[in-house]
């Protein structure tokens, strides 16, 4: 099946064009993982101190900021390097899936919803960043499929 979805993806798309389309792709989640992580480092008490507030979390926070910025790390890291960009949109669209999950749960289940957002999200409600998770979903799975 991944054949023929490639073939596809080949007939509409030339192989420059699907090279500009995967390198944007990557560049953009580099950025954005790239500036996440370096944002929760910088205000990590903070980030730790929500994490705390979430029912899932708790007591373990510490542990899950180190896990969540290693890992923002980690696939900024693998999608800068040229033969570990696919493992890395495939992390990417791993990461982005489980935090979309994450933050359906909050909204469903959990009354107060702590958020330590920066950047563009911080403009965002709860629901908008979970729209944004699916567009962000949409372009990872995207680079993977262009991704020759």
């Amino acid at each position: 099946m991944g054949t023929t979805i490639n073939k596809k993806i080949a007939f509409f798309f030339g192989h420059k064009t699907r090279g500009i389309i995967t390198n944007s792709i990557i560049a953009l989640f580099t950025l954005l993982f790239i500036y996440t992580a370096t944002s929760k480092i910088f205000t990590f008490k903070d980030f730790g101190n929500v994490l705390y507030l979430v029912p899932l979390v708790g007591p373990h926070h510490f542990t899950v900021a180190i896990l969540i910025i290693s890992l923002e790390i980690i696939i900024g890291v693998l999608l800068i390097i040229p033969f570990t960009q696919k493992i890395g949109l495939y992390a990417t669209l791993a990461l982005l899936f489980i935090f979309t999950i994450y933050l359906s749960y909050m909204i469903s289940f959990v009354e107060i919803l702590p958020c330590s957002c920066g950047g563009i999200t911080s403009y965002l409600s709860w629901k908008e960043h979970i729209w944004f998770n699916l567009l962000l979903i949409f372009l990872a799975g995207t680079g993977i499929l262009t991704n020759q």
